[in-house]
């Protein structure tokens, strides 16, 4: 979602409408009053008319201030038409360069509110001069950084932000435009912060850029103090302000596991509709419990049954804190999750094995875990945008997991800048995927087009069907039987050499060549646990397989959950500020206790699925 524009350092938008015109101008003082008075009381529609009363009679150069007012006056009612056409009857040849850096960043403002940030920063490319006042350049980089940001440009965001604090002198405006450009960098990966780093210390950026990427790697390597440390040293003049970043000072203590919990309930509904899921779930966990390395960590662990009982969620959870629980695992339905984080009665960490839907603020100690499908979906934006891609076509099932998907992977991908130019959708339990196939790639289009042609010279006119030209490559969701159909209608359609991004779901997990070869070509995500990617965490999953052969291959995510599972109970604390290695991904936290899975990538070769190490390429 883009960000609404914020109030830092917005002074030559909201209060420059004080600047009055000069005395000799020859405004009536009580006019200039009363419109100023209907500002500040928040009549903004009076105000600006006030104002165009002003611009009436004034000579020019008071004519055009008053006019920027009045432009100002009505965008502070969010009067965006009237504001518009007062910006554009202001002729800029005409106007002191301080009035026409002031007038293009109330068209920029505009421009941002109506989502066209394109447009914002078009109206921006001129707006200073070598002159300008401090207060106008810090507005025009924080608008510009705006523009950026809901681009989806991140890149260019901090870099406006890096010029913007250096016009920043108030702490909080400071700390804020900190949080803001930290912020744009962590939404980045670890391979597209490396990929951007573009000179050595002391540059600012790419110490922006480090020092987002050393909190991304793994904690167990090296504990986070000392490699700020190590930064500092690299960058000992670098603006950055940790403790507004919410990191630990230099000299803080390392940090370390965190208490490790005598007791662990697990809620878990092992009958009911969700048993098998929810017994995979278990073993996973126990099964980490077992191979775990550290022997004095003996807890007892408790499981309690929550039957898909979601009324139940509330009454069991207070029976496991009761007897004595000091961390709780599940439960594992979304609208028990849902009960429970909006619920009042969590007193322990307490990680819940699914999302629940919205963005409502979560109990300091409850956090969110589980295999989302629409975090794989903004991995494949993110993996495709890196490669240097900017259109898309989507092609995904009917009914409530497509839609989810769609709408995640879209999103995502408009943030970052690219564009889905097509979405189509189709029904799961066909065979026949050609309709909506032909239609993602305007095949339909080109034979209507041909058709036309045909009648109209009344010949039969010899026509080879053409796709379309403008996508970079196709995303697909879709389940292993759906997409064996549907790469070879691809291939069919003169898509054969269009690049397939796909989510884990195409793969069912075991290598079957005979099957899958016609998916070669096809990248996609997936948990480290089925691509084997982690060493130390095939033990685990050879321990799994030995004990449960047949339902280990089945439900084999889900038994990687709960081994993750197992390993945060006393680990939660190491998430902050960086991520842990994983059966099912990278694991890190965001601000709301979401927890998120850096996924590993493949790509069919053979009806194999082999390590895709595609280079990022740069932000364009």
């Amino acid at each position: 979602m883009p960000r609404p524009l914020l109030p830092i350092a917005l002074a030559l938008l909201l209060g420059a409408c004080a600047a009055l015109p000069p005395e000799d101008a020859g405004a009536p003082a009580d006019m200039v009053s009363q419109a100023r008075a209907a500002l500040e009381s928040g009549k903004f529609a009076i105000a600006a008319r006030e104002y165009l009363d002003l611009a009436a009679t004034a000579a020019e150069n008071a004519r055009n201030l008053f006019l920027l007012n009045a432009a100002d006056a009505y965008l502070r009612g969010n009067f965006i038409e009237q504001a518009q056409r007062t910006l554009e009857s202001i002729d800029p040849p005409g106007l002191a360069p301080d009035q026409y850096t002031r007038r293009q960043a109330l068209l920029a403002t505009i421009a941002l509110r109506q989502q066209n940030p394109r447009l914002a920063l078009d109206a921006l490319r001129d707006a200073l001069h070598l002159a300008s006042p401090p207060r106008m350049s810090a507005d025009v980089h924080e608008l510009r950084a705006q523009a950026y940001a809901q681009a989806g440009n991140a890149l260019e965001a901090a870099h406006e932000r890096i010029a913007l604090d250096a016009f920043l002198t108030e702490d909080e405006a400071r700390a804020r435009n900190q949080r803001e450009l930290w912020a744009a960098l962590m939404g980045l990966s670890e391979t597209a912060l490396a990929s951007l780093r573009s000179a050595p210390p002391p540059d600012v950026l790419s110490g922006w850029l480090e020092l987002a990427q050393l909190t991304k790697t793994p904690l167990m390597l090296e504990p986070l103090p000392q490699r700020l440390t190590r930064w500092r040293t690299r960058y000992p003049e670098h603006p950055a302000v940790l403790a507004w970043l919410g990191l630990a000072a230099p000299t803080a203590p390392a940090l370390v596991a965190g208490p490790q919990p005598s007791r662990i309930a697990l809620l878990l509904p092992i009958s009911g509709s969700f048993a098998n899921a929810a017994m995979a779930v278990r073993d996973g966990f126990l099964a980490a419990h077992f191979q775990r390395n550290n022997r004095d960590f003996q807890p007892d662990i408790r499981i309690y049954d929550t039957q898909g009982n979601t009324a139940a969620i509330i009454p069991l959870y207070q029976r496991a804190i009761a007897e004595g629980a000091e961390f709780v695992v599940g439960p594992l339905e979304k609208d028990s999750v849902a009960a429970l984080r909006a619920s009042e009665v969590i007193s322990v960490p307490t990680l819940a094995l699914n999302y629940a839907d919205g963005e409502t603020p979560a109990p300091p100690a409850f956090f969110q875990f589980g295999l989302a499908p629409e975090d794989e979906a903004r991995q494949v934006a993110e993996q495709a945008w890196l490669q240097g891609h900017s259109t898309a076509l989507a092609l995904t099932p009917s009914g409530d997991w497509g839609d989810r998907v769609l709408v995640a992977f879209r999103d995502h991908f408009a943030q970052l800048g690219g564009h889905v130019l097509e979405e189509e959708i189709y029904v799961a339990n066909h065979n026949d995927y050609s309709g909506p196939i032909s239609k993602l790639l305007n095949i339909d289009a080109s034979e209507a087009r041909a058709n036309t042609l045909r009648n109209t010279l009344r010949s039969d006119v010899k026509f080879e069907p053409r796709r379309r030209q403008d996508a970079d490559f196709i995303f697909l969701a879709a389940f292993p039987r759906q997409a064996r159909l549907i790469r070879p209608q691809l291939k069919f359609y003169y898509a054969g050499d269009l690049p397939v991004y796909a989510t884990s779901h195409i793969y069912g997990g075991k290598p079957n060549p005979t099957k899958d070869r016609d998916m070669d070509g096809i990248f996609f995500t997936d948990m480290p646990w089925v691509l084997n990617d982690v060493g130390g965490q095939n033990t685990l999953k050879k321990a799994v397989q030995h004990v449960w052969p047949n339902a280990a291959e089945q439900s084999q995510r889900l038994y990687a959950l709960g081994a993750d599972a197992y390993t945060l109970t006393n680990r939660m604390d190491l998430l902050r500020g960086s991520e842990l290695p994983g059966s099912t991904g990278r694991l890190s936290v965001d601000t709301n206790n979401r927890l998120h899975r850096g996924l590993v990538w493949a790509q069919f070769s053979g009806g194999i699925p082999q390590p895709a190490t595609s280079p990022a390429l740069p932000l364009p």
